[in-house]
C-alpha cells in the first residue's frame, strides 16, 4: 500500500517547520500554537476517557488530553522521531508519566484491543493519506472505538481552497482592495501571500491527498460516521485588529460565513469535525 516514507518526517521537521515547533520548544509541549488552540476548543472531552491520537507528532494533544480530565491517552506515530520527542517531552512532565503512552505504530494496523478508546484524534493527518490508507485506517478506528466514543478530525489545507477560491477570487481581490486603499490612504499596506508560495516544500512532499469538503463525507459516509464539517479559517484570516480587518475578512475570505456549509464547501481552508457512528 502507498504511503509517505517516514524517515521525511525527521527531528528536525518537527523542531524547525512543523507549525507549533517554537511553542514545543519552550513548554515541551504545554503551550500549543494559536491555531491548534482554537481547534482544540470545539473538542469534547469527557473527564475519564481513553483517548487515541494517531498521528501525534510531538504529543501536544496527548498532553492536552489528560490536563482537560483523560484518565489514559496513548500517541502513535509511525516516525520515530516524532514518538522520540513525544517521550523526550513526557520525560518533562512527571504528572503525566503514568497516564501518557506513545508508540511507534502504523495506524492502518492498530495493536489495540476492540473498543478501546473513547475518543480518537486524526488532527492533520488525512491530508498525508493516500485514499486507500484512509479507508484501511478507519476500519482501524472503527475496531478501537468504544459505543457512543466520537473521532476528532481536523485536516488542513483545503485543496479546492488553494487551487481555485485563493488564486482565482482571494488573491486578485486582495490586490485589488490593498491596491485602492494604499492609494487613498498614502499607505504601503503589504498583499496576501502570493499563491505560488501556499504550499512549502514539506507539504508538497507529505501532503499527497489534500481534502475537499465533498471527499470527506464521502469517506465519512463509506465508514458510516455522521458529523457535521466545519471551518475554523485561522491560518488565513487576518488577524482581527479593526474593523478594516472584518471588512477583508468578510470580502476576500467571506468569513465568518465560510466557516460554515454551504460557504466552505469553497472557501473553507480547513476542515473540523467531531463524527459518531450512524
Amino acid at each position: 500500500m502507498r504511503r509517505v516514507d517516514p524517515k521525511v518526517y525527521t527531528r528536525d521537521y518537527y523542531l524547525s517547520d512543523c507549525t507549533g515547533y517554537t511553542q514545543f520548544k519552550r513548554s515541551w509541549g504545554q503551550e500549543l500554537e494559536p491555531r491548534v488552540a482554537r481547534i482544540v476548543t470545539k473538542i469534547p472531552l469527557q473527564p475519564g476517557s481513553k483517548v487515541l491520537d494517531i498521528g501525534c507528532g510531538r504529543g501536544e494533544l496527548v498532553f492536552w488530553s489528560l490536563r482537560h480530565g483523560a484518565k489514559l491517552a496513548v500517541g502513535i506515530d509511525y516516525s520515530t522521531s516524532a514518538i522520540a520527542l513525544a517521550n523526550q517531552a513526557l520525560s518533562h512532565l512527571p504528572n503525566f508519566q503514568t497516564r501518557a503512552n506513545f508508540k511507534t505504530m502504523d495506524a492502518k494496523a492498530l495493536q489495540f484491543q476492540k473498543h478501546s478508546f473513547d475518543a480518537v484524534f486524526l488532527t492533520e493527518v488525512l491530508e498525508h493519506l493516500y485514499p486507500e490508507e484512509q479507508d484501511r485506517i478507519f476500519l482501524e478506528i472503527n475496531h478501537v472505538l468504544k459505543p457512543g466514543g466520537f473521532v476528532f478530525i481536523h485536516t488542513s489545507p483545503a485543496r479546492w481552497f488553494n487551487n481555485f477560491t485563493y488564486p482565482y477570487y482571494c488573491y486578485p481581490l486582495s490586490s485589488f482592495i490593498v491596491a485602492i486603499w494604499n492609494l487613498i490612504l498614502n499607505k504601503n499596506y503589504p498583499n496576501i501571500l502570493h499563491p505560488a508560495h501556499l504550499r512549502t516544500t514539506s507539504h508538497k512532499i507529505m501532503h499527497v491527498n489534500e481534502p475537499d469538503y465533498l471527499s470527506l463525507r464521502r469517506l465519512f459516509s463509506r465508514h458510516k460516521f455522521s458529523g457535521q464539517i466545519y471551518s475554523t479559517n485561522i491560518t488565513i484570516n487576518k488577524p482581527q485588529l479593526s474593523w478594516k480587518d472584518n471588512l477583508f475578512n468578510l470580502l476576500v475570505y467571506l468569513s465568518p460565513l465560510s466557516d460554515y456549509p454551504p460557504f466552505n464547501i469553497i472557501w473553507g481552508h480547513d476542515f473540523l469535525a467531531v463524527l459518531t457512528k450512524q
